[in-house]
């Protein structure tokens, strides 16, 4: 069937929506995760017992609302991306906005990525926090990762498992200082968030938002 004009809202007005739709998802889920000792020293134990709440927040919804996908590769949209065979660069999670205003088969399907990350004290030479802008943050921005590609926005979640949380986002500001803008945060809640303005070298499109949100799994 032809798309026609004038039946749905314009790109811009569609991602907000679905933005907006999938925060909110992704913050009644993380306020209603529990996890055990085991789980809280494990990130992807964490994301996978994130999984059943997330659908079930999903099934709860008034809208037809498709649960994020857990570790899916991200798709090549052009032939210029093929690499050969499956690679392993995956986000936590993904979810898909269709965009039946698109002109082209490459915005069509656009994702919201989100990438999860434990935070908290140092194990051994594995520094957490530090983790989360050069493991996190910067995967945003990179052509071996291209996460958040062809998106006005995506999402970081900040696993709060040790630490107090100034002192997680003083160290995570150190490490972002020298290139990133700062993050703020109002730790009254559970779950907190603040948005971060990207300027994407290697990633399109070049303005990007990065909304971080952090949970408090601390015992």
């Amino acid at each position: 069937m032809a798309r026609k004009k004038g039946l749905f809202l314009n790109f811009s007005s569609l991602w907000l929506r679905h933005e907006a739709l999938y925060f909110s998802i992704f913050e009644q889920a993380l306020n209603e995760l529990d996890i055990n000792e085991e789980q809280r020293q494990d990130e992807d134990a964490i994301s996978e017992s994130l999984c059943p709440v997330l659908q079930t927040v999903c099934f709860q919804h008034k809208n037809e609302v498709k649960t994020p996908e857990w570790e899916r590769p991200i798709q090549p949209s052009t032939e210029a991306e093929l690499m050969g065979g499956k690679k392993k660069k995956r986000p936590d999670f993904t979810c898909s906005l269709i965009n039946p205003t698109a002109k082209s088969p490459q915005m069509y399907e656009i994702a919201f990525h989100v990438e999860c990350k434990r935070l908290g004290k140092s194990n051994g030479s594995w520094k957490l926090n530090k983790n989360y802008v050069n493991n996190g943050v910067k995967r945003f921005d990179s052509t071996s990762h291209n996460y958040g590609k062809l998106a006005p926005s995506g999402m970081m979640v900040g696993y709060m498992v040790s630490m107090s949380s100034d002192d997680i986002l003083a160290e995570v500001n150190t490490e972002l200082k020298d290139n990133y803008t700062e993050l703020m945060f109002d730790f009254s809640e559970k779950v907190s968030s603040c948005e971060q303005r990207l300027d994407r070298k290697y990633v399109q499109p070049t303005r990007f938002k990065l909304i971080h949100l952090w949970v408090d799994l601390r015992n």
